[in-house]
């Protein structure tokens, strides 16, 4: 029996991944910030809101580059503005 072989991606290509979801996000006038998510010893999710009118995306920091693909891609996929807490 083989064993799958994973796919190789290289670094580059990831960032550039998550730049073209940044620029994805721009155009669809959502701020994603990068910041550490953390009050009172707390670790916080993170998530999308609504602030003086303007779509604001958190995402912690500490993420690695393919999570914060992960999480960036989810919002943009499943976003409903309806649905975003002001």
């Amino acid at each position: 029996m083989e064993l799958e072989k994973k796919k190789q991606v290289s670094p580059s290509s990831v960032q550039d991944r998550l730049s073209e979801l940044e620029e994805q996000a721009a155009q669809m006038q959502i701020h994603v910030h990068y910041d550490l998510l953390e009050a009172a010893g707390l670790k916080l999710k993170g998530g999308i809101c609504k602030i003086n009118g303007e779509y604001h995306l958190f995402v912690d920091r500490r993420k690695s580059i393919a999570d914060k693909i992960d999480i960036i891609q989810d919002h943009l996929d499943h976003t409903n503005p309806e649905d975003i807490p002001h």
